[in-house]
């Protein structure tokens, strides 16, 4: 979930932020290499880490859902807008700021 919760936080930036129709980016410090392509829905994120060989993808729509799969394989789902969030192992969140509440 904290992998899923900081490409949230990844692709948040890059929506703010225009990108060529498909870029790529790499931060040294974490090993951490990101593909970023725009579609029609949206924005997809793959991204991989070359120290540690572990992968994860999301795709992030304009309506504000997401989903994807985490470095460990799980899938999850969920809506900026609303909150809400959900992975295949049952974790799940919903509600935002002092509200937001997970398990």
């Amino acid at each position: 979930m904290i992998r899923a919760v900081a490409l949230s936080a990844v692709l948040g930036c890059l929506a703010g932020t225009a990108l060529a129709q498909s870029s790529y980016h790499y931060d040294y410090r974490s090993g951490n290499s990101y593909s970023v392509q725009r579609n029609s829905g949206g924005t997809h994120v793959y991204g991989n880490n070359l120290n540690t060989g572990s992968s994860w993808n999301v795709q992030q729509n304009h309506d504000g859902s997401y989903n994807g799969f985490d470095s460990s394989g799980n899938s999850f789902s969920g809506n900026h807008n609303t909150g809400s969030y959900m992975n295949s192992n049952g974790r799940g969140c919903i509600g935002t700021g002092y509200a937001r509440t997970c398990w």
